[in-house]
Formats: structure tokens, sequence, C-alpha cells
């Protein structure tokens, strides 16, 4: 990300949101971390790690806001970060989310 796309980001930073953290599935099998924010749907970012999956947010919000636009993000909010840690995607979620995805390949 180049540095005029950083300022392009309205002043927003990762740490602006509410974060949730899960891991997940990746497309072989294996477990990635995933944090996605919860004021923007679809705004997520993975890696093999935490850290690894927190490199990828600024980007991530860059992209959001390019789709989006900047009128679509919530007023900035004072005080502390929430973080969710949320429960590891199990084997019964992973097959039920692979079913819905072919059945729109059919």
């Amino acid at each position: 990300m180049t540095e005029k796309e950083r300022r392009s980001l309205a002043g927003y930073k990762p740490e602006h949101f509410t974060w949730r953290v899960r891991k997940v599935f990746d497309w072989r099998g294996g477990m990635e971390v995933m944090i996605e924010f919860e004021e923007l749907h679809g705004c997520v970012s993975y890696g093999e790690t935490v850290r690894d999956a927190k490199m990828g947010l600024t980007d991530s919000l860059y992209m959001w806001i390019r789709m989006y636009g900047e009128s679509q993000l919530p007023d900035l909010r004072d005080g502390a970060q929430l973080i969710h840690l949320d429960p590891p995607m199990d084997e019964e979620e992973f097959r039920s989310i692979n079913y819905e995805l072919r059945t729109f390949t059919n």
C-alpha cells in the first residue's frame, strides 16, 4: 500500500473498529486466523497467526473503503477497542459452508 493510499483511509485505523478473531479452516483443511471488523461487513484479513492476520487489516480497510466509499464508514468512537475471541470453527460448520458453496456451482 502506498503512502497516498494510506492517507486516503480518512483517518480510520484498524484500531477504531471492533475485531472478531476466530480460527477457521483454510482451503486446504488446515487452520488459520481470521480477523473481521464487526462494523464493516466483509472487511476481513487472514493469516497463519494473529500477527499475520493483523498485518493485512490496513489493506482490507483500504479495499473496503474503495469498494463502498467513505460515506459508508461509521463514526469514529472514543474509548477502548473491543476484541471478541470467537470459538474456532468446527468440522460440522466447515462441511456446512462447503455444502452451501457447492450448491452455487451446480
